[in-house]
């Protein structure tokens, strides 16, 4: 029905109901685009959670399960209560789950959304941020996103 919009967990868009904030925040400023006469278009939106469950760190972001095709990297250290799982597809990280240390879940939510190649720093990936300074300084992940 023209002039009804619906956004948040009561939309359902390519058949998702994402059902968190952020999503909604994006619909909004489509709506809002659109409301105003620019042209813009909801292409849906890449799921991040960071939240902590009894006292643990958790996040998850982007497709963390793997479809076909993708390659998981994984790091578990028991002794540090650590585990984390990347994904990768065609050269680009495409999912991450950190559960315990998540300090590094907003840098690699970065990776995943500017879909930067990451074949010079594919060996530290897994060991986060600090261990890749050396083969990306995060300036090709700010000039994409810009």
């Amino acid at each position: 029905m023209p002039g009804v919009y619906a956004l948040g967990e009561c939309a359902e868009h390519r058949g998702v109901c994402y059902g968190l904030v952020e999503p909604a925040y994006e619909q909004a400023r489509v709506l809002g685009a659109h409301l105003t006469g620019t042209p813009s278009v909801y292409e849906g939106s890449l799921l991040s959670t960071n939240l902590k469950v009894s006292g643990v760190d958790v996040f998850s972001a982007g497709d963390f399960l793997g479809a076909p095709g993708t390659e998981p990297i994984l790091l578990a250290d028991d002794t540090q209560g650590i585990y984390r799982k990347l994904v990768v597809k065609d050269g680009r990280l495409s999912g991450a789950v950190l559960i315990g240390d998540t300090a590094d879940a907003l840098w690699y939510l970065d990776l995943i959304r500017s879909g930067a190649p990451i074949a010079a720093m594919r060996g530290d990936l897994i060991f986060g941020q600090a261990y890749c300074a050396g083969a990306d300084d995060g300036s090709a992940i700010r000039a994409e996103a810009a």
